[in-house]
């Protein structure tokens, strides 16, 4: 029986059409990728140059006519340059796997669609695995500090990077919040700072809101509040159709309510804490607001990627390079992402009261 792997190089396979199928792969689907905060922004190479600028708007005094104007203040701008990750996987199909491929006896519709078939699988795994880890990227952008997949080694501080401290942990009483003021207290203490912040810095947006990440803990402690269940059941009362989408009469584990201008989300994380909010806390961030979240896609590493933008994934198949004893087709998955917050100054974080 007569075996080849030049089917590999037929056009299905070309370079572009593998990465079609790179991004056409079912993949794990996330809370935070669902959500659609990161702006795409490609780049060439793997280094990202952030400009900030203060961008203070000033009062303008009055004046006689025919005085001197009084002149425009240029703005401070700092630049710096940040390093985009990478995220690279290979998996080895051996040959065993290649006989409905490589077996010349076969027509080469039935020899493409077994490849096409196989490869799929292999690189839906990787792909998988590639999402969860996007995810854990975003996750990391939402608090300002980006981790690896240790859980300890810090790619990214961008408190540090943007010469800020990071807030430290609001402790909040809910037992003795008395019901009235629950609402109140939540604007005063989280969403007009943060919206202050987005102002002063030239980011608020008409259509943006705040959205907090709740642990467990956290979560309970809001649905259980005199405060919340008032206002809600009121809401509920006037509209049947509310109550049957959120069943806040009895809620459900990951649901996300809206209450005192801020998307309440009970984070759905693993059970390992890989990705998590730790239970009695809660994460505070914005949503549409301008230049705060983005991910910069770094180019591909091989000379066919070198002077092209940033793609969300490369894949590339490599078959055995010897000729006379070839026995594995490799395929690479990769992917260089930088999910940063550029504008951590809106980002705050809070926890029950012990």
């Amino acid at each position: 029986m007569e075996l080849s792997l030049d089917i590999l190089r037929n056009d299905t396979f070309s370079y572009v059409n593998l990465q079609r199928m790179a991004g056409n792969t079912t993949y794990v689907p996330q809370t935070l990728g669902m959500m659609q905060l990161f702006t795409p922004q490609p780049i060439l190479g793997e280094i990202v140059h952030l400009y900030e600028e203060d961008n203070v708007i000033r009062l303008v005094p009055t004046s006689e006519r025919g005085t001197p104007d009084v002149r425009q203040l240029r703005d401070v701008g700092r630049l710096r340059a940040l390093k985009t990750t990478r995220l690279a996987q290979v998996d080895s199909v051996r040959a065993a796997e290649l006989l409905g491929i490589a077996n010349v006896s076969l027509g080469e519709t039935i020899r493409v669609r077994n490849a096409v078939n196989l490869l799929t699988k292999r690189t839906m795994k990787m792909k998988n695995n590639l999402e969860f880890t996007k995810e854990l990227h975003r996750f990391g952008a939402l608090q300002g500090k980006l981790l690896d997949a240790d859980g300890a080694t810090v790619i990214a501080d961008f408190f540090d990077i943007f010469g800020l401290a990071q807030p430290a942990l609001i402790d909040f009483d809910f037992p003795n919040v008395p019901e009235e003021q629950l609402l109140q207290l939540f604007q005063d203490t989280f969403v007009r700072p943060i919206t202050i912040a987005l102002q002063d810095g030239g980011r608020a947006t008409p259509g943006m809101y705040i959205a907090c990440l709740c642990g467990d803990g956290w979560w309970a402690k809001l649905m259980s509040h005199p405060g919340f269940r008032r206002i809600y059941e009121l809401v509920l009362t006037a509209n049947a159709e509310a109550a049957a989408r959120n069943q806040l009469t009895k809620p459900n584990m990951w649901m996300t309510v809206d209450f005192a201008g801020i998307r309440w989300i009970n984070y759905q994380g693993t059970r390992n804490n890989a990705i998590a909010v730790p239970f009695n806390e809660c994460r505070f961030f914005p949503v549409g607001a301008q230049d705060v979240f983005n991910v910069y896609w770094g180019s591909g590493e091989t000379l066919l990627d070198a002077d092209q933008e940033g793609r969300p994934e490369y894949l590339y198949i490599q078959p055995d390079p010897r000729t006379q004893m070839p026995e594995y087709v490799d395929a690479f998955l990769r992917s260089y992402p930088l999910y940063a917050c550029t504008f951590p100054k809106a980002l705050m974080r809070a926890r029950v009261k012990p």
